[in-house]
């Protein structure tokens, strides 16, 4: 099998890189830059030069491959025109093709709504994304379109590794003896996953012959700020206090992507584990907390 990877040197797609490697298959990563090739030959794969912002570049060998796994963003305030051209680019590419495409594209939770009460949010939960995530629910919905594609959407929790996300920042605000920082408040609910766990969930999916699947990805349900506080502050024992952000007087909705920290969600995650045989190793707080601590 030839996968096609973008995204390959951020924190998600670096881990399914990794995964990948000891899976039965090739791998080939776009690179938009001569650093970002040799991260990828160093992780065990081929390098493909190209740009998101430039699709036609790259859109015919992605879609000469089995799979393609899309993780990539710019992350620039062009984000979403940047994404919707490149996979409408692939959806194209991918017409003449004797099989459908299988393609792994990456949502997110905060696709879906804040929690009120308490039943948590599923698959089946009607997508209300933030403004700056608005244009993933349309490009899901222009993917799932036709038969040219076999699509696997994964919609990942706050994903957690050593170097990034709320357990790694938590725990440097706390090594510096500062507070963290955040747009959330103590009680906001946050669903977490671990990077490696993620990876491994991108994997199944691709070995998945049904068409459309939606997986949302985390191993704890939600859990209050201030509660993954209390556990970072006991692992080390020193005190972290939250600090709460206003939102910025000059942010732009449709590019406020920090504004998804102060959804509060829970999530249930039984579906993914159900439909791939999906069995993280990171199920609870004490070992997310434990195997991420420095």
């Amino acid at each position: 099998m030839d996968v096609f990877v973008t995204g390959g040197t951020g924190r998600i797609g670096a881990a399914v890189v990794k995964r990948l490697k000891d899976e039965d298959v090739r791998i080939i990563g776009l690179a938009r830059s001569d650093a970002a090739a040799e991260k990828l030959r160093a992780s065990g794969a081929s390098a493909y030069p190209g740009d998101l912002r430039s699709p036609e570049s790259w859109v015919g060998r992605a879609a000469s491959c089995d799979a393609v796994i899309h993780t990539g963003a710019t992350f620039t305030n062009d984000m979403g025109r940047v994404d919707r051209q490149s996979m409408l680019a692939l959806k194209q590419a991918a017409k003449h093709r004797k099989q459908p495409l299988k393609v792994v594209y990456t949502g997110g939770t905060w696709l879906y709504p804040a929690v009120t009460g308490t039943n948590p949010i599923t698959e089946k939960t009607p997508f209300s994304p933030l403004p700056a995530f608005r244009y993933m629910t349309e490009t899901i919905r222009t993917l799932s379109n036709g038969t040219d594609l076999n699509l696997a959407v994964i919609h990942p929790a706050l994903v957690c590794s050593r170097t990034a996300g709320p357990i790694a920042e938590m725990t440097r605000a706390l090594e510096k003896g500062l507070p963290f920082e955040t747009r959330a408040t103590a009680d906001t609910l946050w669903p977490l996953v671990e990077a490696d766990d993620l990876a491994a969930l991108y994997v199944l999916a691709l070995r998945q012959p049904r068409f459309r699947m939606s997986l949302i990805a985390s191993c704890i349900q939600g859990i209050s700020v201030a509660h993954l506080a209390s556990h970072i502050s006991a692992r080390h024992g020193l005190p972290l206090e939250i600090e709460t952000l206003p939102v910025p007087e000059d942010a732009d909705p449709d590019t406020d992507w920090q504004a998804g920290y102060a959804l509060s969600q829970s999530v249930d995650f039984q579906h993914a584990r159900r439909a791939t045989g999906w069995q993280p190793e990171h199920s609870t707080i004490e070992d997310l907390v434990v195997a991420l601590s420095r």
